[in-house]
């Protein structure tokens, strides 16, 4: 295909998908709920949801962020207000602001997506949703993916429960400003170029969270005490894994359930070991409980004497394979058997998985369930 043709192709993808979207912008004034059928929402200007209003997202649906224009329901007026513009990021790309009622609500089959309309690996293409004022029951982020953001999501003086969420590819994926005292569950902050979260006057306290190969930290906070973090697992972040965070965090002094080295808190420094990594392939190769890969397969008459002995000792109850303890889930970043992360989460009834075991630290442990009071 030469250069022209691809170049035209691309444009025609580009005007079916803009074609195809609900194109959305300006003051929502009455109350707003967008659902898979009238996804994806292609959002062409900021959005602000006021105090006395509200947005709820469903499951499945996809909204994407476009270079921002002039929005039809923003003329200045008393009935379409302009929307304020704070920093530079909020006047270069569009993002949802919210200071009424705000739900996103996806669900494990069917999370809720929010990326640029335009992505391009390792870059911004959007600001965030910024929220302000919610406490419990006013809003909830739960089984969400954001990509591509600059603060993906923004809080201040905020109270509600931030659960079974993917942060990755974000410059920032959590920003907790002042009063910002979220309670963040059971998510994922992979591969973000500055920080997982960055804590500046807030509070938010966090549990059973991954915090892997981030550019700069896993955590940044600026020192104030109001920092609490149980159960949550450090790896690879290329700076630091929790900066300026209190002098216990990440002291490995202690050991959990699984006999693995943590800090008080419950917190360890250990590789996931996600379903198809490297490490879980290597895993995998020097697990003596494994049968032998067939190609890797010498004597073919032993290598079945070994399964049957395997599961002959299985039958009897005597030994226990690894797989019967292979966690559940659905979607990317699942952790294998082999990860010290399985069954190493925060303990208690509100945190247990949806088994009924201990609770697996990242996106896929814990209850499937809503949070709509504090889990702490």
């Amino acid at each position: 295909m030469s250069r022209k043709i691809a170049f035209m192709a691309s444009i025609a993808f580009a005007a079916s998908l803009a074609a195809s979207a609900t194109e959305v912008c300006g003051t929502f004034s009455l109350a707003t709920e967008w659902s898979a059928k009238g996804s994806p929402y292609l959002v062409t200007g900021d959005i602000f949801i006021p105090g006395n209003s509200r947005l709820r997202i469903g499951p499945g649906v996809i909204v994407r962020f476009a270079k921002p224009k002039p929005c039809a329901a923003e003329g200045g007026s008393a009935k379409y207000p302009l929307i304020e513009q704070t920093d530079w990021a909020d006047s270069a790309y569009t993002g949802i602001k919210a200071e009424g009622t705000f739900y996103v609500l996806g669900s494990e089959d069917q999370p809720v997506l929010f990326e640029p309309a335009e992505a391009k690996g390792g870059a911004v293409g959007w600001d965030g949703i910024r929220l302000s004022g919610q406490q419990a029951g006013a809003a909830e982020i739960s089984f969400a993916v954001f990509r591509g953001a600059n603060q993906a999501l923004t809080v201040d003086r905020a109270g509600f429960a931030i659960h079974h969420s993917l942060f990755e590819g974000n410059n920032t994926g959590l920003f907790c400003g002042l009063r910002g005292d979220v309670a963040v569950v059971n998510c994922d902050f992979i591969g973000n170029f500055s920080a997982g979260i960055i804590i500046r006057k807030g509070g938010p306290r966090m549990a059973n969270n991954i915090f892997a190969r981030n550019r700069s930290y896993g955590i940044w906070a600026d020192g104030r005490p109001a920092i609490q973090a149980w159960n949550n697992a450090f790896w690879e972040n290329r700076e630091e894994a929790c900066y300026k965070c209190p002098y216990a965090l990440l002291d490995e002094t202690s050991k959990n359930a699984n006999k693995d080295s943590c800090d008080r808190f419950g917190n360890l420094i250990a590789d996931p070991v996600f379903i198809g990594s490297p490490s879980y392939d290597a895993a995998k190769e020097a697990d003596v409980a494994m049968d032998t890969p067939a190609h890797l397969v010498r004597d073919p008459k032993l290598a079945q004497m070994e399964a049957d002995a395997r599961a002959k000792e299985a039958k009897s109850g005597k030994g226990k394979s690894q797989k019967e303890h292979a966690p559940v889930g659905k979607g990317p970043y699942l952790l294998s058997q082999y990860s010290e992360l399985v069954d190493a989460g925060r303990s208690g009834r509100s945190f247990r998985d949806r088994d009924g075991s201990p609770n697996d630290i990242g996106m896929h442990g814990g209850p499937m369930g809503r949070i709509t009071s504090d889990p702490f």
